[in-house]
């Protein structure tokens, strides 16, 4: 059985949701499905979401909570005869929640990251609450996010993980470091992720300051972009570490970063199934990760070196312990990359077929 599936998300930024989605586009036009995708706005995503066969609608929209948008998904569910409606990212899940309530097309809702606690008050998540029970089920990407909604017992709750394709992932070359401008042969801290409150950066730039001046040779490479990233190159110049701290914003060839480093830090407060850690996984990269349960969930004790969120002592030592002893990162990475297989991106297919299924013949 093939279906119409339109998905919506706000951007084609480069986060893990717009990832998921290219990935998981691609897996369903190959399996023969109709898939169309409606956002607003590209960026570095937007390549790999053309190669995957999709059929792709940009939406206009005069700001971020523009309610035209929910008029232009209805017209578009209708006019492709679309069969089931997924949203991606609150903006989304908002205006398609609306369209889908008017088209009549059965609406998947994503959870990616423990966006809207059953408690937010915040007007958004307000909304999206409302609109909840117009869902036919939740579809959130680890145990942790799922257990946020199957306390509001309102809609079906199921879990798909996250993908990613490892064999690809193996194939890349390590990246010259001296491209931007760093050395080789020492020691080098990745952190890859968005610069915002749930990221813990703060936290982390005093560990690797701390890091940092007890040992003169060990560098940190830090890629992403978000609100805060300004503020924190700031911080890195008033300390005097911008020749040791390199910050050139979002890359697209992470892979190849990962593997030229020595050791990848994770410490965020809070996430749903992170795709940057996966990914870290696959390129064998030894890894230093917060003490959470998202985290917990698909990385082993013996994965990682794990530290608490709230506390830079732990940080700081999480990461000399790492650096110290690279022989056993690089057992602790063989296991990680041995578990890490299982994420398949055919099995997050198989699991959203068979949800795109189950919506369709209970009456759409």
């Amino acid at each position: 059985m093939f279906f119409r599936v339109l998905h919506c998300i706000p951007s084609l930024l480069g986060g893990g949701a717009e990832r998921q989605l290219c990935y998981l586009a691609a897996g369903l036009v190959r399996r023969g499905h109709e898939v169309h995708v409606a956002y607003q706005h590209d960026g570095p995503n937007f390549p790999l979401l053309q190669e995957s066969g999709a059929r792709l609608h940009r939406i206009p929209a005069r700001r971020s909570f523009d309610p035209r948008a929910a008029v232009s998904i209805a017209e578009l569910l209708k006019r492709e005869r679309v069969q089931v409606l997924q949203t991606w990212l609150r903006r989304m899940d908002i205006w398609g929640g609306v369209a889908s309530g008017f088209a009549g097309v059965p609406w998947l809702f994503s959870e990616r990251s423990q966006s809207v606690t059953l408690d937010e008050r915040t007007p958004s998540a307000r909304a999206l609450r409302a609109l909840l029970p117009l869902a036919r089920a939740v579809v959130a990407n680890s145990e942790t996010a799922a257990d946020i909604w199957r306390r509001g017992g309102r809609v079906p709750v199921r879990v798909v993980p996250n993908a990613i394709p490892v064999d690809h992932i193996e194939s890349v070359a390590p990246a010259d470091r001296r491209e931007l401008g760093l050395p080789e042969g020492v020691p080098l801290i990745l952190y890859a992720g968005r610069f915002t409150p749930g990221k813990n950066v703060p936290l982390l730039g005093d560990a690797l300051a701390s890091v940092l001046r007890e040992r003169p040779e060990v560098h940190a490479l830090m890629l992403g972009e978000g609100p805060e990233l300004a503020g924190f190159r700031e911080w890195v110049r008033a300390q005097g570490l911008a020749r040791r701290i390199v910050l050139p914003g979002y890359r697209d060839d992470l892979f190849r970063w990962m593997k030229a480093s020595t050791v990848f830090v994770s410490p965020s407060r809070s996430e749903g199934r992170p795709n940057v850690v996966m990914e870290a996984m696959a390129c064998r990269c030894p890894m230093v990760l917060s003490d959470i349960a998202p985290h917990r969930e698909f990385v082993a004790e013996g994965e990682a070196v794990w530290c608490r969120t709230d506390d830079v002592t732990s940080l700081r030592e999480g990461l000399a312990r790492a650096l110290d002893d690279a022989e056993a990162g690089r057992e602790r990475a063989t296991r990680a990359l041995t578990s890490i297989r299982r994420f398949s991106i055919d099995a997050m297919v198989d699991a959203y077929d068979a949800i795109y299924r189950e919506v369709v013949t209970r009456g759409g």
